[in-house]
């Protein structure tokens, strides 16, 4: 079965929007430095600039797969393409080239010969206005991005919308599928010199809500550490502080198919995870491990308490921390004072203790103490590298 000549034209096309930038330059060049070309250009073939945009004379400022450059222009931006090759078209005058042929530079070719020009050079120009026009749908919705590259700042895009916006400023047979070969694997710099591919222009409200998200948990972390907040925020309460700081509404499962998806751990491990002690856990002002500061100081409750070295210096494979011991016990003043006796079996924790210069502090818990114990055990752990020195197991 044969192709209409239309199909054709379309998968030639496609192909031709697929090549990398270099070989695609190439390919510019090549048509550019033939000896048909040199003939026919500028009487017969001219070149136009497109609109907001201009073209450096060296690429040593650009990386391999960079397009070119988004400059500031005034209150909107223009494209400062990295060769003069990509930021025009090439315009084809067949009737002036009809009433020389067969005189003067123009009665060496043959017309098949003019005829393949013709096509490569629709090919390239084709190819640049996609690729121009392009860049104008991103300059358009993404300018507060563009203005001070703040993430927050973009707005969600698609490859469709895009085509949209171009077939309403008048080149209806651009579609989608076309954007998405010509912006593969492509970078732009942005006004301030930095490179960003072209891809990251076109987020979804997913990708927006993740950032969205990211956002608010280093807030929260940030308030963790400074006691402004005295536990992490559920997903309901992300989904509260998103429409209410970003106007952002989405539902409390999108935030957390985000955060799972972004590896984010949920409400109830982020209690624990990254601080020792963590937040919600209440210990007492620390006190000498002495005799008489253990009598006045420690309660004859059950609970965790905790010992350190008041110098701290005790390396762990994270960092350092003076800590060197968390235990429980049904009695807490019972249990320091057996530790002080010497009564323990642990002699790495005897040592320690004998050292001198040793803080203890508590919390004390009616219920569940042992459970509180084996928390801050995995808390600790998470947080230094391993369990506390004088912990034996593990």
């Amino acid at each position: 079965m044969s192709l209409r000549p239309e199909v054709i034209g379309r998968i030639i096309l496609a192909r031709f929007l697929s090549f990398s930038l270099k070989p695609y330059e190439n390919k510019i060049d090549n048509v550019k430095n033939s000896r048909i070309f040199r003939a026919l250009f500028p009487d017969i073939i001219t070149f136009k600039m497109f609109p907001r945009a201009d073209a450096s004379c060296d690429k040593a400022g650009f990386m391999k797969n960079t397009l070119g450059r988004i400059e500031k222009d005034g209150k909107s931006f223009s494209i400062r393409y990295r060769s003069p090759g990509l930021a025009g078209e090439y315009l084809f005058d067949g009737k002036k080239l009809g009433s020389l042929t067969g005189r003067g530079n123009f009665a060496s070719f043959r017309k098949d010969e003019i005829d393949l020009l013709d096509r490569k050079l629709r090919l390239v120009s084709t190819r640049n206005r996609i690729t121009h026009m392009t860049l104008l749908g991103i300059i358009d919705h993404q300018a507060a991005y563009l203005g001070s590259r703040d993430p927050l700042k973009l707005v969600p895009l698609s490859r469709m919308k895009i085509s949209r916006w171009i077939r309403d400023h008048g080149y209806q047979s651009i579609d989608n599928s076309m954007i998405s070969r010509v912006v593969h694997d492509l970078c732009v710099l942005t006004p301030d010199g930095k490179p960003v591919p072209l891809r990251d222009f076109f987020p979804s409200s997913r990708d927006i809500c993740k950032r969205y998200i990211k956002k608010t948990l280093a807030g929260e972390e940030m308030d963790l550490n400074s006691n402004r907040l005295d536990r992490p925020y559920t997903d309901g309460e992300i989904r509260v502080r998103l429409e209410k700081t970003y106007g952002l509404d989405v539902s409390r499962r999108t935030i957390s198919f985000c955060r799972k998806e972004m590896g984010i751990p949920p409400f109830h491990r982020r209690v624990y995870e990254n601080r020792y002690p963590p937040t919600l856990t209440q210990f007492s002002p620390r006190f000498p491990v002495t005799s008489s500061s253990v009598k006045k100081n420690a309660p004859e409750m059950p609970g965790v308490y905790e010992l350190s070295l008041d110098n701290g210096g005790i390396e762990y494979p994270y960092k350092s921390t003076g800590v060197f011991y968390i235990g429980s016990s049904m009695n807490i003043k019972k249990r320091l004072q057996a530790h002080l006796g010497n009564y323990s079996k642990n002699g790495d924790l005897n040592g320690l203790i004998n050292k001198g210069g040793c803080l203890f502090q508590f919390c004390s818990l009616k219920y569940g103490f042992r459970e509180k114990e084996r928390m801050l055990l995995q808390c600790f752990k998470e947080v230094y590298g391993s369990r506390p020195k004088g912990n034996k197991v593990g």
